[in-house]
């Protein structure tokens, strides 16, 4: 039994959080590597008087230490907080220290060490930040630059390593550390209390780098994880040098040499490297790769279902320990019990589902979507693993009882809350949040379709079958009067997950629900929804190809609406995989349809123009984010739907950024990361864009789509520029994510890489502020929905 298996047994099958081991994790390993060559001492007895406090509480220091001391929860709101207190907790306490443009260019690493002695916290952590006045000034302008939350270990002195090698640090003029005053476990008193010693510049020889393509020459780039038997399997090494031209395979077990290979040299725009292309060996075992002494750590040749079962029970656990209004074992209580919404002289009580990120959020649609995509990995491992497969169940049914909970009368919903706080659970006083209401025919779609999907993928039987299935249905017929008055009416909330709604999107959701409904119900009504929207959806596809300076055509993509003026992107959120969806949902139902050799082509033309974007992040699986046009920021009304909190420049930068990019046409370019602003961080797009690769594979049966969909998996588990496994507890070399609330958790998932500035390159800095590294169960989510569909493809091929 391995030692996953036998954490699982003791959590009582995940009903506690699986133990956070971090032997593997980037700070640990970074720590072990450590070479200091030079170093400064920046706290000593004479510089202990520079610091002084801001916010809440009150400043604590001696000769050797300072730190601050505030209670947890306040009475009142801070100076300029909203005063309704949404998205805000009771304050910050904060103390700084100013260097006056020091210059600490030739320093890469920052060292200290810091007790914390709090009393009743949910996650004791501090953020630490820097001020830089140099070139590039830090923070940047939507203040996510220059910011990296600790969670602190243990009530003692700990050291804590910053790699700084990638912050401009040319004129330092200030340093902070504070902390916010968030709450309490069950409202118990509650204290902060943090001191932070021995501050220490160091430059460390062995630091990692952080931006760019090429990975350090001396590391073997793999999925951490391992790769399926019968797909594509290839490492990478950064280094054109012929000793590594021979590799080896080496069993684990018995110490043997079992394949032989030679790396073929690639030289491209990016730099020259190698690969270590061993696909065509299928035995299952564990391996080392090695090349000129050279190795990788070892990894897993096995059967896809095996292959990621272990991840899906750590994703699983991130999802349970995100759990909303349900005790937690070892993180907080019941809570959110004050979060409520009035309707019709009702107070709703606003918990249930799972919190949405690092903060304590709540959104109705990503708990929704969520929900399906924990039922259709429970239907995939129903034989194959029955208590992975029943715990899955489980926490689906959780997701099942809060879709039903917002619902109110008419179609309306209760569907979101901005929330950085544990509240005290009284409702009626000031520390109450209060939750938003919605009437919106997209979200009844989006929801019916779900409802509708997961009572076709529920056991016989199941008690909520006939429940979900008349749900369903009420809230397609609340969609569908509301469109009929209203047609294509988007989001009007900044804040809800579907506020970047596109025309096309919405005729994909709608085609789609419609889809899932004709496939519970038979009702024909359905299957004729299904293929009117379809017609609407196919409408915003390029099918004619625009000419490309390579003498090719550039097709299969969608447009934001017929008028085919702005493409379909995605930069933070991404229901990509919609379109597929759509048309698997149709392909599917309606087989004898004499629409369906159209729909097909639609499919092939889809996954046509994946298959061309491949080519821009070789020799990674990453998914690029699509193909822009130049005048795109010139839509004003697309732009703002598409890029929240924007500044006054964005419309420049927008420009800046696709210059950065690949011009493949006349004003038309490839963007390997979305073009971007203050919201950042890829894997929901690469996910979301796999799972229709994946969706598109098994539906035209192409191997190549399918393994590019896979290939979305291995970047987020350690085949990335960086040798990081972006799922904390996976393979090796996971960093600390941004997880103020509840601290680290086994199976997060951060929002995802981003890029410096309006730079178009991999950038995965140590630092971690929101949003790029903070933890995201959509992306859990959206991890099971890709895998999902990949375990159908390897169902259909082995029969």
């Amino acid at each position: 039994m391995t030692l996953l298996s036998k954490e699982i047994l003791n959590s009582n099958i995940l009903h506690q959080p699986l133990p956070v081991h971090d032997e593997q994790s980037y700070e640990t390993l970074e720590l072990k590597k450590s070479n200091v060559g030079i170093e400064k001492i920046i706290f000593d007895q004479n510089h202990s008087v520079l610091w002084k406090h801001e916010g809440r509480g009150a400043l604590i220091k001696d000769t050797s230490t300072a730190g601050f001391i505030a209670d947890s929860r306040y009475d009142s709101w801070a100076k300029g907080a909203p005063k309704d207190g949404d998205y805000v907790n009771f304050g910050e306490a904060k103390i700084i220290t100013e260097f006056n443009r020091s210059d600490w260019s030739e320093y890469n690493q920052i060292s200290f060490e810091i007790l914390a002695s709090c009393k009743n916290m949910i996650n004791p952590n501090v953020t630490v930040s820097f001020v830089n006045d140099g070139t590039i000034k830090i923070p940047d302008i939507y203040d996510r630059e220059g910011y990296h939350v600790i969670n602190l270990k243990g009530e003692d002195w700990h050291t804590y390593v910053l790699d700084l090698s990638n912050l401009p640090r040319e004129a330092i003029m200030s340093m902070a550390i504070a902390s916010g005053a968030n709450g309490s476990y069950m409202n118990l008193p509650g204290k902060l209390s943090y001191q932070i010693r021995n501050i220490k510049l160091q430059k460390n020889n062995l630091i990692s780098h952080a931006k760019g393509w090429k990975a350090s020459s001396n590391e073997l780039i793999y999925s951490h994880i391992g790769y399926q038997t019968t797909s594509e399997k290839k490492s990478i090494l950064w280094s054109p040098k012929h000793q590594y031209a021979d590799f080896q395979l080496i069993d684990v077990t018995t110490g043997k040499v079992v394949y032989d290979g030679k790396s073929i040299l690639k030289k491209e725009i990016v730099g020259n490297y190698r690969i270590f292309d061993f696909t065509d060996f299928t035995n299952e075992g564990l391996f080392v790769l090695e090349t000129a002494g050279l190795k990788t750590d070892p990894f897993t040749i096995m059967a896809f279902d095996k292959l990621y079962g272990d991840s899906i029970w750590r994703s699983l656990n991130f999802i349970y320990c995100e759990r909303c209004g349900c005790p937690v074992s070892g993180i907080h209580g019941t809570c959110h019990e004050d979060v409520v919404a009035t309707f019709e002289n009702e107070t709703i009580t606003f918990n249930g589902g799972w919190h949405d990120a690092g903060d304590l959020s709540q959104q109705l649609i990503q708990s929704a979507e969520l929900t399906l995509n924990i039922i259709e990995m429970s239907e995939q491992y129903r034989e194959s693993d029955p208590m992975l497969s029943r715990r899955l169940l489980e926490e689906g049914e959780w997701g099942i009882d809060f879709i039903f909970k917002t619902r109110l009368a008419n179609g309306f919903h209760v569907t979101s809350a901005g929330i950085t706080r544990w509240t005290d659970n009284h409702v009626g006083n000031m520390d109450d949040a209060q939750a938003r209401i919605g009437n919106h025919a997209y979200d009844n779609f989006l929801l019916a379709g779900i409802l509708a999907k997961i009572g076709n993928l529920l056991p016989d039987q199941h008690s909520l079958i006939e429940k979900i299935t008349d749900v369903a249905q009420e809230d397609y017929e609340f969609a569908q009067t509301k469109f009929e008055i209203s047609p294509y009416v988007h989001e009007p909330v900044f804040w809800e997950h579907t506020y970047n709604m596109s025309n096309s999107l919405f005729a994909a959701t709608i085609s789609w629900a419609s889809s899932m409904l004709y496939q519970r119900t038979k009702i024909k009504k359905y299957a004729d929804e299904a293929t009117r929207f379809m017609d609407v959806m196919l409408d915003c596809q390029e099918v004619v190809g625009i000419d490309l300076f390579d003498g090719k055509k550039l097709q299969g993509m969608f447009y934001r609406d017929a008028g085919k003026k702005i493409f379909q992107h995605f930069n933070h959120q991404s229901r990509e995989s919609m379109y597929a969806m759509a048309l698997e949902g149709i392909i599917i139902s309606q087989s004898k349809s004499k629409l369906v050799d159209d729909w097909k082509k639609s499919a092939v033309l889809l996954g046509s123009y994946y298959k061309y974007l491949k080519e821009f992040t070789q020799p990674y699986d990453m998914f690029p984010s699509g193909v822009y046009q130049m005048e795109e920021y010139q839509d004003q009304e697309s732009f703002n739907r598409q890029h929240l909190l924007v500044g006054e420049s964005a419309k420049e930068e927008y420009q800046i950024q696709l210059k950065n990019a690949v011009k493949i046409g006349q004003n038309l370019y490839i963007k390997r990361f979305p073009v971007w602003f203050s919201f950042r961080g890829n894997n929901a797009i690469i996910l979301s864009a796999g799972r229709a690769s994946a969706i598109l594979g098994n539906l035209l049966q192409d191997q190549g789509l399918t393994d590019m969909a896979a290939g979305q998996l291995q970047w987020m588990v350690g085949k990335n520029p960086f040798n990081q496994s972006m799922v904390y507890g996976e393979g090796h070399n996971f960093a600390q994510q941004y997880t103020v609330s509840s601290g680290e958790m086994v199976g997060e998932m951060p929002v995802g890489m981003q890029t410096f500035g309006n730079e178009d390159e991999p950038y995965w800095p140590q630092f971690n502020n929101a949003t790029y590294k903070e933890v995201w169960v959509g992306n859990a989510g959206k991890w099971m929905g890709l895998l999902s569909d990949l375990l159908k493809t390897e169902k259909r091929a082995s029969k």
